[in-house]
């Protein structure tokens, strides 16, 4: 083929991804890589493509012509090392391992690598947490990793002492642990350990099933947790690719779909996204977070609504679900129904809830009360949440606030969200309520270090900016109070918008001050 053809080729691939036509594109690298197979762009261009769009075999033939032309990198041979485990090729598998070994920024996945090719070969991992002592980053990772290959060897007693020990279900990875661990202690008949970890990961009681921890499984949710890292580590292309490799690895598993999703969520790739998660069926316990990532990718808030009542209507038992559904509806405007779905879920929960997960949901129904311009209501509901949550700093803020705000009763706002400081002093919201409360009782002095180390913790938010201005303004730093009010601005909607701009043309005014 002429240069000039091979340069048509590849500004026609450059057309395919710039129109968004990725699955286009990816045919023209791959017809550019045949006509020059020594090329490292073309290698290149289509291994990224490849990672994008899914494509194991193009992915491979690109690594492949990497290699050729001498341009390994050190994350390449762990595709060879993928390609082997594939076809059950166990001596090729062990050649692309010493390869990751020898290239030396992932020769910390070493042991685990190895320890799943042990698994796979229907041996003994021959792991333990001394041998993934080699290095820090093999320590880091294997936390999770252990509670695998536990539950592969079928070492129960040893997983269930483990879980019980992690201390990471607040990650991702934590709660895909838990998640598969359910399934292996209900087939071990331990019914409330298997609760209790769905617990850990905020799921109903319900009968989720995970198929059985593989060697497949093992491999695979090791390189979704590092897929993961590495795109928080600033590192997206090679996060994806790391996805991709545990979605080749394990196909079926909803868990590294669900990290998969994530990261093309992350790279704007919204429908490839939503496409991955709707694969994930309901009898999973990562169908709820795949439901809640799909109504936060819904183009609207109404398609978001639509979504969450659809699953809803699945599951009429799920209080979790419910939940979704109204605070759906309350972003879609939808207020009315919003209520009337909290009511449903409180009426539903009426008989089993614990006191403070009750309590969350009586503040919830009372913010939509609020936002709906029904007070009363909202207030019974704080009140009887307070009752049965007395030490919930969020509910104390709510109450006391509102009734600072609205003038109500001052006296018993400020005890209210002076207790709530007490309890969460770190809280940006609360720290600007108690600010505020000092404000209103005209201890502007007191009140000015509390709003100012609001704003550091929040310093977007609109109403604590506008609220640090008006206290500016009090003092009499009056430039300061402007800057304040330009800040607010910034993200500031509705009325406040008008009030703002107001104060920042000719100042604080009786109309003017901050609700």
């Amino acid at each position: 083929m002429a240069a000039q053809d091979v340069g048509d080729l590849y500004w026609l691939a450059q057309r395919h991804e710039i129109a968004g036509r990725g699955d286009e594109a990816l045919k023209s690298y791959a017809k550019l890589l045949a006509k020059s197979p020594t090329s490292e762009a073309a290698a290149s261009n289509l291994f990224s493509a490849a990672v994008r769009e899914g494509s194991f075999a193009d992915a491979l033939a690109a690594v492949k012509a990497a290699q050729r032309a001498g341009q390994v990198d050190s994350d390449l041979p762990l595709m060879l090392f993928a390609d082997a485990y594939r076809r059950k090729k166990w001596g090729e598998a062990e050649i692309a391992l010493r390869e990751v070994e020898a290239q030396g920024d992932f020769s910390f996945m070493m042991p685990m690598l190895q320890g799943w090719l042990n698994v796979a070969q229907g041996r003994d991992s021959r792991v333990s947490a001394q041998s993934l002592q080699t290095s820090g980053l093999a320590a880091y990772y294997s936390d999770d990793q252990l509670i695998y290959f536990d539950l592969a060897d079928w070492n129960i007693a040893s997983a269930k002492v483990r879980l019980r020990n992690f201390r990471g279900y607040d990650e991702p990875y934590g709660r895909f642990l838990a998640g598969h661990a359910m399934g292996e202690f209900s087939r071990a008949g331990d019914s409330e350990f298997a609760s209790a970890l769905g617990r850990q990961i905020g799921l109903d009681a319900g009968n989720y099933g995970t198929p059985p921890v593989t060697a497949d499984l093992g491999l695979a949710m090791l390189f979704a947790r590092l897929g993961l890292a590495l795109d928080e580590q600033r590192q997206p292309q090679k996060g994806l690719y790391f996805a991709r490799i545990s979605t080749w690895l394990a196909p079926s598993s909803d868990a590294a779909k669900l990290a998969l999703a994530e990261l093309l969520d992350r790279q704007d790739m919204d429908a490839k996204a939503s496409a991955m998660l709707k694969t994930i069926a309901p009898n999973s316990p990562f169908w709820f977070p795949a439901v809640v990532n799909q109504t936060q990718l819904a183009s609207t808030a109404e398609e978001a609504a639509a979504i969450a009542k659809a699953a809803t209507e699945s599951q009429a038992a799920s209080s979790q679900l419910k939940l979704l559904y109204a605070q759906t509806l309350e972003k879609a405007g939808n207020r009315d129904l919003a209520v009337t779905v909290y009511r449903s879920l409180l009426d539903q929960d009426k008989s089993g809830a614990e006191p403070k997960k009750r309590a969350v949901q009586l503040l919830l129904l009372a913010s939509a009360l609020d936002n709906n311009g029904d007070w009363d209501s909202a207030r019974n509901a704080l009140e009887d949440a307070m009752q049965l949550d007395p030490k919930n700093p969020q509910i104390l803020n709510y109450l006391g606030y509102s009734l600072l705000e609205k003038r109500i009763d001052v006296v018993r706002g400020f005890e209210l969200v002076s207790k709530a400081y007490q309890l969460a002093p770190l809280s940006a919201a609360i720290t600007d309520s108690l600010g505020w409360a000092h404000f209103l009782k005209g201890d502007v002095d007191t009140a000015i270090p509390l709003l100012e180390r609001a704003v550091k913790g929040a310093i977007a938010d609109a109403a604590i900016n506008e609220h640090l201005g008006d206290a500016y303004w009090a003092a009499g730093r009056r430039s300061e109070a402007r800057f304040a009010w330009k800040a607010a601005a910034l993200s500031a909607e509705g009325p406040a918008t008008e009030r703002l701009s107001r104060k920042i043309d000719f100042g604080w005014t009786k109309e003017t001050a901050a609700p």
